[in-house]
């Protein structure tokens, strides 16, 4: 099965070096011709406390190269679905699927408006990355990788059985991975632990597991979550409080060492996925008559981070 991982960052270099060291056909798409270059002369080097290795793979920024894929892996960040989506469509075979690992709410519906909701699959990850250089990514937390058809996006035999062959690759390059029922619930529960912990990481600056180490930040962890966990509760998502934010936790202690995704972004003067995360459940929240004041203080001081260097790039 041809794969492509469509993106570069932490997590589609992490699974791209995975899945070429295990022999599958993998190409990376890059949306930068020079680092394209790059990473097809040099390959990836994944650090971990399993030992190091290096891994080499087709890469391209030309999305005429994808066309042969049956499979693509969007790890892009929430706010370049739309852009990677155009990029790609036209691009493709009909026959493709698309499995978005990406965080946040919305990309399956989003991809759904370019290819057809049945061709789009949802997934998430637990796996914790820290992109150190172009090429060059620590394993930070081990995880697993969720996958399934979204009960709303018309799913048809045909992308289950990619999934199940996909599962089967992903176990097989050291990445745990398996098929759930009710992804809808998943996707949820990945939210909440982002809306815990990327934010306040960002924001202070400090790995993962710094949260648990700091009363007033752990107690603000758990507000932001319960206020998930509400409105996941108007959307007919059932969440028990007590075990989300255990979860949360657990995740904190998992990836200890693990630089979040939007602090990478933060520390990089990159736009961040603030508002498909805790600004979304301030958005959300709204729409229910409600409130969610601790995720709309958290939003706000990400996005001042962003208006800073943002502005001084002008």
């Amino acid at each position: 099965m041809k794969i492509v991982v469509v993106g570069p960052g932490a997590i589609g270099c992490l699974f791209a070096a995975h899945l070429a060291r295990e022999g599958s056909a993998v190409w990376l798409l890059d949306h930068r011709p020079d680092r394209a270059k790059f990473l097809s002369e040099r390959g990836i080097t994944v650090e971990s406390e399993r030992g190091d290795f290096h891994a080499r793979m087709k890469v391209t920024a030309k999305p005429a190269d994808t066309k042969s894929a049956e499979l693509l892996i969007l790890c892009v960040k929430a706010n370049s679905t739309a852009d990677a989506a155009a990029r790609l469509e036209g691009a493709i075979s009909p026959q493709s699927h698309l499995l978005t690992l990406q965080n946040g709410l919305g990309n399956v519906e989003r991809l759904g408006e370019f290819f057809g909701n049945s061709r789009i699959l949802a997934g998430v990850t637990s796996h914790g990355a820290t992109l150190l250089d172009v090429g060059r990514v620590r394993h930070a937390g081990f995880g697993e990788i969720l996958m399934g058809q979204a009960a709303d996006a018309n799913p048809v035999p045909e992308g289950r059985a990619k999934l199940q062959n996909l599962s089967v690759i992903l176990n097989r390059a050291g990445l745990q991975a398996q098929l759930v029922d009710d992804i809808e619930t998943v996707l949820w529960r990945k939210l909440v632990v982002n809306v815990g912990i990327n934010a306040l990481t960002a924001i202070l600056g400090v790995p993962n597991g710094e949260l648990l180490r700091i009363p007033d930040c752990a107690h603000l962890m758990n507000v932001a979550v319960a206020e998930a966990v509400e409105v996941a509760r108007h959307h007919g998502i059932h969440l028990n409080l007590q075990e989300e934010m255990e979860r949360v936790r657990g995740v904190c202690r998992s990836t200890n060492l693990n630089i979040s995704s939007m602090l990478q972004d933060v520390r990089r003067e990159k736009k961040t996925e603030i508002d498909q995360l805790n600004g979304e459940v301030v958005k959300m929240a709204a729409g229910h008559g409600t409130t969610a004041p601790v995720n709309e203080v958290l939003t706000a001081l990400v996005r001042s981070l962003e208006a800073g260097y943002l502005t001084s790039e002008r």
